[in-house]
């Protein structure tokens, strides 16, 4: 009850108390609510994952193969659209079909990662914890990517494949045509104290700090089946490599870089390249080198454009 003073007029202060108190009450009622909501979220989603025995294993398999009889466009969208609802209904285990391909059988989803996985700790977080602690020490530096995983991600899985370990985010995305699918980010071991590969060390490179404090978080990550990622520390290659013979047999040499300057770690996959360039600056850049007229351009660092490019989840 509000406090009338004996001049009639409402006592403001009483009126400010109650209007708080009220407030506050609605406030925890519905914050209380919101988390009520959140776990029922969370257990329905599980809850809704169905078994996967056998029998449907081997129907489900038969399905996903693709009848070179008929129109690859037709069936390239039935098995996608199939993959996609395989994975929403069997969850991890539809995931784990869906790739049997590729080493599946040695997947562990989060919440069982061995103790000699290097994300064990990731065990009793959320999808999104997980994220932010993986990427911690650069989080700051990747905002978009980082956001964009914790917003798309569906499932965090670790695979043991030859003794090394890799870490796969599943990702919902969009298609061209709206349709719903997924893309896949691995990330391979956290590496510290990374020494140049033999291919940099004849060039006298150093692996740019940029990227070697990547590596300490995921050494190589992004699409890895579909070229689009970066490349890991024994894959990334000076381009003189490849293209200092190329350039003595035509005869015809760069006009404003050497090919002993640029290193290599994006590719796109069909002979174009994101790579570091030498200077004598300390803060050494990125450039697009363009297969075709041998151009370079795009002067980036190296965490803007990875921020850029690997945000952007949906096909275009």
């Amino acid at each position: 009850m509000f406090r009338k003073p004996e001049n009639g007029m409402v006592c403001l202060a009483c009126c400010k108390t109650h209007v708080k108190t009220g407030f506050q009450i609605i406030l925890l009622t519905g914050l209380l609510s919101f988390l009520g909501c959140k776990e029922k979220t969370e257990s329905s989603i599980a809850s809704t994952t169905l078994e996967l025995d056998d029998s449907t294993k081997e129907k489900l398999r038969n399905e996903l193969k693709r009848d070179s009889n008929r129109p690859f466009d037709s069936e390239w969208i039935r098995t996608t659209n199939l993959e996609r609802t395989i994975v929403d209904k069997y969850g991890f285990e539809g995931i784990k079909l869906v790739f049997e391909y590729r080493n599946s059988k040695n997947y562990y989803d989060k919440g069982s990662f061995p103790s000699d996985c290097p994300w064990y700790s990731l065990n009793s977080l959320s999808i999104k914890e997980s994220i932010e602690k993986n990427f911690e020490p650069i989080r700051a530096k990747l905002p978009l990517l980082i956001n964009s995983l914790k917003d798309r991600c569906e499932f965090i899985y670790a695979e043991k494949k030859n003794q090394d370990w890799h870490l796969h985010y599943f990702l919902r995305m969009k298609l061209y045509n709206g349709g719903n699918y997924y893309r896949i980010y691995t990330g391979g071991p956290p590496k510290n104290n990374i020494k140049p590969n033999s291919n940099l060390q004849s060039f006298q490179w150093e692996i740019p700090n940029d990227l070697k404090e990547f590596y300490s978080i995921h050494d190589g990550f992004g699409e890895i089946y579909d070229a689009n990622f970066i490349l890991s520390s024994k894959n990334i290659e000076v381009m003189g490599e490849r293209m200092n013979p190329i350039v003595k047999k035509l005869g015809v040499t760069p006009e404003d870089y050497s090919f002993n300057d640029l290193l290599e770690f994006f590719p796109d996959g069909i002979g174009n390249t994101q790579c570091f360039i030498r200077s004598k600056k300390d803060n050494i850049k990125t450039v697009d080198w363009d297969h075709e007229v041998w151009k370079i351009s795009n002067v980036i660092g190296f965490y803007d454009f990875i921020n850029e490019r690997m945000s952007e989840i949906d096909e275009e």
